[in-house]
């Protein structure tokens, strides 16, 4: 959607609820749709006034991700760096480079090429380290944002709340008890909706988030001891048993037939 049209929704919801309040509409359903729409949609806009439009909806985006259940695994792009791995040992240049545009990962892909072109070990940490440092950075925004709308929906809540008290006083002259406990519906009903959304929703992914987080940061170290072992020309099921060791939680024990050290060093 555009960020535009986006803007002006958020902003419609708000005004939408305000006037629903100021007006003294008295059915129950439509007070509690526009404190619902008030204390959301003031997040929302508070969050996108703090943080940008684009860091926001990019957040929005990846939430469906961190809920659904992750193989420790690096996938197709596993056998491509061992690939690399075989053809840098052997020498074979041109072919491992083949293989480095088919590895998806952007960290192994990054690390594989720059080894590949010969680069010494002081530059390939640098950049390494540069591209981790920007991965991170990235991430701790993301758990910033949902810790920055924890905190912007309650005050939304008490917001409205402070708002609903003030349309009970200004009705307790003329108005009817259809109005002031719709008022007071009001003011009660933002409350229950701000920590509703801060404590149920919004910590709960920020601590979801936070555990990704965690095992993203966990497999980096996997990664980078692996772009080591390549850049040290290490044999391709010394990598495979290290990444192995990572995803079952087992020390490394190679096979049998690849255990000795000096038939490692001899292929």
């Amino acid at each position: 959607m555009p960020q535009k049209l986006t803007i002006s929704l958020l902003c419609a919801a708000v005004l939408f609820s305000s006037l629903t309040l100021i007006l003294g509409a008295t059915s129950i359903w439509l007070v509690g749709i526009s404190g619902f729409f008030f204390v959301i949609g003031g997040t929302l806009i508070a969050t996108v006034v703090s943080e940008g439009y684009q860091r926001v909806e990019q957040l929005l985006r990846g939430l469906p991700a961190i809920f659904g259940e992750r193989k420790a695994s690096l996938g197709a792009d596993e056998e491509r760096f061992l690939q690399v791995a075989t053809c840098y040992r052997r020498g074979s240049v041109r072919q491992a480079e083949m293989y480095i545009k088919a590895v998806e990962d952007p960290y192994l892909n990054l690390g594989s090429q720059l080894i590949v072109d010969r680069c010494n070990q002081k530059e390939l940490n640098r950049a390494l380290q540069w591209q981790l440092s920007n991965n991170l950075e990235q991430k701790r925004r993301r758990l910033r944002i949902l810790n920055a709308m924890a905190g912007f929906a309650p005050a939304f809540g008490m917001l409205g709340t402070l708002l609903g008290l003030i349309r009970l006083l200004f009705s307790l002259g003329d108005g009817g008890l259809d109005v002031v406990g719709a008022a007071m519906g009001f003011a009660m009903i933002t409350t229950v909706y701000g920590l509703v959304a801060a404590n149920l929703v919004i910590k709960p992914m920020a601590i979801k988030m936070e555990q990704r987080f965690r095992e993203q940061l966990a497999w980096q170290k996997v990664k980078h001891e692996m772009l080591m072992l390549l850049f040290e020309k290490g044999h391709p099921e010394v990598i495979r048993e290290t990444l192995n060791a990572f995803v079952t939680g087992r020390p490394m024990h190679l096979k049998p037939e690849n255990a000795s050290i000096s038939s490692l060093a001899s292929a």
